[in-house]
Formats: C-alpha cells, structure tokens, sequence
C-alpha cells in the first residue's frame, strides 16, 4: 500500500511521489520538479527535538557549499510550515548506500570508492569544510561510481560544528555504526581535522576490503558510554585478512596511523589509489617510507 507524502510538494516546487526507504534521519522520499531527473528529500518531524533542530540547522549551513561530482550535494533545505525539515539532494532515487553492499569487494572495487571519496573530500576541504562522520551510510554507488553524502555533522577546517549548539552533541550522538570509524583522537574529545576524515575514510577502505572495522567491534549494548576504550583499540593489519597489493598496505598504513601528524596528505593518496588503478602513475609513492 502506497503511503501518503505529509505534502505535496516542497516550498521548491519538488513534487513527493513516494517514499523510498528511512534515511539517516526522518524519511527519504522521491521527488520530481520540471526540467529535472528527479531528485530525492530528506523528511524529518522534530517534534520540538532539541538535538534534532540543532542538527538540521548545521546540514541546512551545507545547503550549496558542495557541486563535485563525488558529493551528494545539498540543493534545496529549510522549513516546512508544520515545523519539519526538508533538504533536497541530488542524489538519484536509485543510489544504493554502501552499507547495503555485499562484503568484501574486490581490490579493484574498493580502491574505485576510495578515489572517489578522496576526490570528495579533496573538494569539501578546499571549501574549508569537514564531512565529520564519514562510514558506510554516507556513501552511495551511482552508476558505477560513488558519492559522499550525509553532511548532517559537518564541520569547519578548524573543527567547528556549523551550528554552535551541535558541539554538545558530537561525537555521542552520530550514528552507533559509524563509531569505529572515527579517529581515535576526534574519540577522545579533539576537534576533528582534515587527519581524521581521511583516517575514518582509510577505516571505510578497510571495512570494503574485509568486511570487518579495523579495530575489532564489542557487540556492547551502549558502546557510546566508553568512546575512550575504542579510541584505545589497536588498529588491525590488513595483513591479517588476505594478500593485498603494496600499494594498498601503504595507503592503509598511512591513513589508519594512530598519529594524525603521519597520515600524509589527501594529495599523496589521491596519487598513490591512481596508480593502483592505473590512472596515472607517481613518483616513488612506495619509497616514501617516513
């Protein structure tokens, strides 16, 4: 049975057809508006929710901060005059999240995912924007290739929520899922950096390749009361879970390093994950050890 849209349509003009799955947070349904292909809307009821007010209010700050192909971008987001959330994205309805993906991927499959993600994150920084929270849920397979969404905990560079009262809430309040992806420094109470985006994507590359998290999941009932204990965790070697190429173990070493000042730059990786897919082929990226 077809379910209702609570409207008709946005304040945009993007007309509700149906309703495609739960998102994130509130529901996602699909929308259509002359001259476009469609695009999909985030719904959320905030039922005077305080978090939930403040959390809209920092991913309605993203709305037009991103037009990459490798991002979800934010097209349209406010208020709906009942009170409710919307936010519009050009996310096509057919987007499948990578939480949904059967494990593990191929080598070559998930060195694909993470050029896009590094080329994703490459044009969110240059913007002086931080994603925050990146895992499985925020990325999304299009036609072959992928796109980083979900920007409801973005940051700026210097590791502010966009909106202020948000801090309060980061990170116990992300989803329970994306914990182990997250940094171990950003775990233990620091702001989050350009660092720790790239280890929570060297963490996602991990998780594609093996199926597991690289620090070992506690199936804990509240794993958000001891954020420390999993900031502690050793970091596993991809070693451990099959035979993958150099390039492969060095991007992994470097982007899982427990030190956010030895995880390189997002330039050095966005050459060396190239390279292994043959795009183009840098200097000596195996030799630089330090």
């Amino acid at each position: 049975m077809a379910l209702t849209p609570p409207i008709s349509r946005t304040p945009t003009g993007h007309v509700l057809t149906e309703e495609i799955e739960s998102g994130l947070y509130g529901t996602r349904w699909l929308a259509s508006k002359p001259a476009d292909d469609g695009s999909v809307v985030d719904l959320i009821a905030l039922d005077d929710d305080r978090f939930l007010i403040t959390l809209c209010t920092n991913a309605m700050c993203m709305k037009g901060i991103t037009n990459s192909q490798y991002t979800s971008n934010v097209l349209e987001a406010g208020w709906l005059d009942n009170g409710d959330y919307y936010q519009v994205s050009d996310l096509p309805h057919s987007a499948s999240a990578l939480s949904k993906a059967r494990l593990p991927l191929l080598e070559g499959e998930a060195l694909m995912v993470s050029l896009d993600m590094v080329r994703a994150l490459k044009h969110l920084h240059k913007r002086e924007y931080l994603h925050a929270a990146i895992c499985p849920e925020a990325v999304y397979s299009v036609d072959g290739r992928f796109k980083l969404g979900e920007f409801w905990w973005a940051h700026t560079l210097s590791g502010k929520t966009l909106d202020g009262d948000l801090f309060d809430h980061y990170p116990r309040r992300v989803p329970e899922t994306a914990l182990n992806f997250f940094a171990p420094e950003v775990l233990l109470g620091f702001p989050p950096s350009r660092e720790s985006d790239l280890f929570s994507l060297g963490a996602l590359m991990f998780y594609l390749l093996t199926g597991e998290t690289p620090r070992a999941v506690h199936s804990d009932k509240n794993a958000f009361v001891d954020l420390e204990r999993i900031a502690k965790q050793e970091v596993r070697s991809i070693s451990d879970f099959g035979s993958f190429s150099d390039l492969t173990a060095a991007v992994l070493e470097k982007m899982l390093d427990p030190d956010a000042d030895k995880r390189s730059n997002i330039f050095r990786f966005e050459d060396m994950i190239a390279h292994a897919l043959g795009e183009e082929t840098p200097e000596q990226v195996l030799n630089e050890s330090e």
